[in-house]
């Protein structure tokens, strides 16, 4: 992706991510891309590829999505053991629900939430193993 795009899309960013506005150096925003978009196309692609709605669109609308969410504080960016992983909080779903402006996308960016939930069972599970 351009620095160009990901500068224009980060000024849509008002709740966690807005500090990012003001980096300026741009490494920092491209990692937070890179990481992020490495993380829907690599750790939810099983999980997506089965959505009638993910499985058309592109890396950058499950990028936008994912960061969209994690913006409004209901996904959760974290490390835990070496690497980022995003964690939809509890109340998640219940927030995607009562949105207004999400309501022609309530299913999709649900099913989004439910491959996060799902990645992370799946780690906890090999963890243990």
């Amino acid at each position: 992706m351009s620095s160009s795009f990901i500068r224009e899309f980060s000024h849509l960013w008002t709740g966690c991510l807005a500090h990012y506005h003001a980096h300026r150096n741009d490494e920092h925003l491209n990692a937070l891309y890179e990481d992020s978009l490495r993380y829907v196309g690599l750790h939810l692609e099983n999980d997506l590829c089965r959505s009638e709605y993910w499985s058309r669109v592109s890396l950058r609308r499950r990028l936008a999505v994912l960061l969209f969410l994690v913006d409004r504080g209901i996904v959760e960016r974290s490390v835990r053991n070496g690497r980022h992983v995003y964690a939809p909080l509890p109340h998640a779903e219940d927030w995607v629900s009562r949105q207004p402006a999400m309501r022609p996308f309530l299913k999709p960016t649900l099913e989004l939430v439910a491959a996060l939930r799902h990645e992370l069972a799946r780690r906890a599970r090999s963890r243990k193993a």
